[in-house]
This record gives C-alpha cells, structure tokens and sequence, in this order.
C-alpha cells in the first residue's frame, strides 16, 4: 500500500502531516512530493523536506500508488493553477485511484474536471464551480474523499485507514491518538 501526497509552497502543515503521520502509523507507505523543490514551506512557515521532487508530470505514475492525497491551505491557489498537477490529478481519478483531498484542495478537483456530479465538502467559502457540496467533515463520493479543514484532518485520516487498511486497524489507531469521534 503506497500513496503520494504533492505539497505546494503554503500548503497547511496539520492536514499534511495529520494524514502522513496516521497513514504511516497504519503500515502505509507514503510519499511526499515538493512542487519545484525538495524543501517546501508551509502556511505557518514550517518547512518539510519532501521524499521527491515534481518537476515533471512523468515524475509521478499513478500505476505505482493506490492513490493521492492533498493537502489544502493558501498554496492551493498555485496548485490550481498549475497543468502538471491538475493532469496528474485527472491520471488518477481515471485510473479509479484514491483521490484525496481536504480543505481548499477540492478546488484543484474541481478545476481538474472531476467533481461534476459528485458530492463533496471543503472549507467554508472556497469557491467551487462543479459537484454538491455537503456540509459534513468528511464525503465519500465513488474514488473520491473530502474533508473539511484542520479541525477535520484527524477524523478524515481516521476515515483513509478504513478505506485503505481495514475498519479494524483505524479503531486501533484511532484509540491509540485518544481520538474519540
């Protein structure tokens, strides 16, 4: 079980690592991108240093992951307005791989084309053209999966070791981080 997550500069450092962390705990593999560069800083001017570098679309095969996870935070708007990821995106909605996506980051879906007639939810306010928004913490829709925000970001990585590893091993670890939702 190996995913991939693409950091962007600003991107919000709890979803990321909340996910990473978790994820990691539950025996998945992931590994991080950094748009342009290895070292990446984020919205709170914590910097990571990235697995890998994407400087290419061929830099990532969706045939080597079980999916892609992103982040939200102000980045998003770099993101969204970059073609390299949005095809990289739509490589994996495609391919019926896991799409990911919490907090702003459902824009970049949406501009990849992969929300219409889906149902979703995002961070309050994020301006989004296709697709239902719900207002619930976490929307599972076919391959794809939402969240809202921060204060989401543990129940919606709670909700990917279920889908990912079995409904067992997220109890485990949810009890394991006092995560009583």
């Amino acid at each position: 079980m190996k995913y991939c997550m693409i950091l962007g500069m600003r991107f919000e450092e709890v979803e990321a690592v909340t996910a990473i962390d978790l994820l990691r705990r539950a025996g998945v593999i992931v590994e991080t991108y950094g748009v342009g560069s290895q070292w990446i800083e984020g919205r709170s001017r914590i910097v990571l240093q990235t697995d890998k570098v994407l400087k290419n679309e061929g830099d990532i095969n969706p045939s080597d992951y079980g999916g892609i996870l992103l982040p939200g935070g102000p980045g998003v708007e770099d993101l969204v307005n970059n073609d390299m990821v949005l095809k990289i995106v739509q490589k994996f909605f495609n391919m019926g791989k896991l799409v990911y996506a919490i907090c702003a980051a459902p824009k970049i879906l949406d501009r990849a084309g992969i929300l219409k007639n889906k149902n979703y939810t995002c961070y309050p306010g994020t301006e989004i053209k296709e697709g239902k928004r719900l207002d619930d913490k976490v929307v599972i829709d076919g391959n794809i999966i939402t969240s809202q925000g921060v204060g989401t970001s543990l129940e919606a990585s709670i909700k990917l070791i279920e889908i990912i590893v079995s409904k067992e091993e997220s109890l485990k670890q949810a009890e394991r981080v006092l995560y009583g939702g």
